[in-house]
């Protein structure tokens, strides 16, 4: 029979194993907590840096990240420290280091952001404004030579202007892609046929109620003949009545 020094003694063992487990199942949950709030701030992070370093930063931006990272890193080798000789999360709630380590990671994340966006604003500015699809076509005759090369030029600038919109580049090769789109559309414009002010003038009133046959000048037949098709266009009255 078990003596009752002994039935004290399993008591007293079955209460320190529920005390343990009591413990660990304490550390579990503290420990989930604390890595699902960090790791919002390192997936924050490996996306920014993704964006970065490609694109130069202006100095004061450079020493305020730096100085952002020193801080954020310091916190992050103290908890480190503090983890290993305590082996117990809770040592990150002394001096509330825990809070001010989240919050310098924060900062970090946060000036990080604003420098790439600052950084890829003046980056777009810097590429130059390549004219728009509509204010092109006004310049130039609507000519079957010049049709598909405007449908290039408005298909390469519709993805010229998704980037050139964005507020930060999507991933590193962003900046080559805009700078390539912008390449592409000058190169396009040089290969649109350009006319002289009297066939502008013949256009623009083809487009609207139609050209009276004092703009087809010799000059505009023969540039027609030239650049342009003279086939496609017919002479009619501008009534339906018949000759009498």
């Amino acid at each position: 029979m078990t003596s009752l020094l002994e039935q004290a003694r399993q008591v007293r063992a079955g209460l320190k194993k529920v005390q343990v487990a009591n413990q660990l199942r304490h550390q579990l949950q503290a420990i989930q907590i604390r890595s699902g709030e960090w790791d919002n701030i390192r997936r924050k992070r490996l996306q920014l840096l993704e964006r970065t370093g490609y694109l130069a930063t202006a100095d004061a931006q450079s020493a305020d990240m730096l100085r952002a990272n020193e801080a954020a890193r310091a916190l992050c080798d103290r908890a480190r420290d503090l983890l290993q000789q305590a082996q117990d999360v809770s040592v990150l709630s002394e001096d509330a280091l825990w809070t001010r380590l989240l919050q310098a990671a924060e900062k970090a994340n946060s000036i990080c952001e604003e420098a790439i966006r600052s950084t890829w604003r003046a980056y777009v500015s810097g590429l130059g404004s390549p004219d728009s699809p509509n204010a092109l076509a006004a310049r130039v005759p609507a000519t079957p030579a010049n049709e598909p090369v405007l449908n290039n030029y408005r298909l390469i600038h519709n993805k010229y202007a998704a980037l050139a919109r964005a507020e930060a580049p999507a991933n590193a090769q962003s900046a080559a892609d805009l700078r390539d789109y912008v390449a592409q559309l000058r190169d396009i414009i040089s290969t649109l046929v350009s006319a002289p002010e009297a066939v502008q003038k013949f256009f623009k009133a083809v487009e609207g109620n139609g050209a009276s046959l004092e703009l087809l000048t010799a000059e505009v037949l023969e540039w027609l003949k030239q650049y342009d098709d003279a086939t496609r266009f017919v002479i009619k009255t501008r009534t339906e009545q018949p000759w009498r």
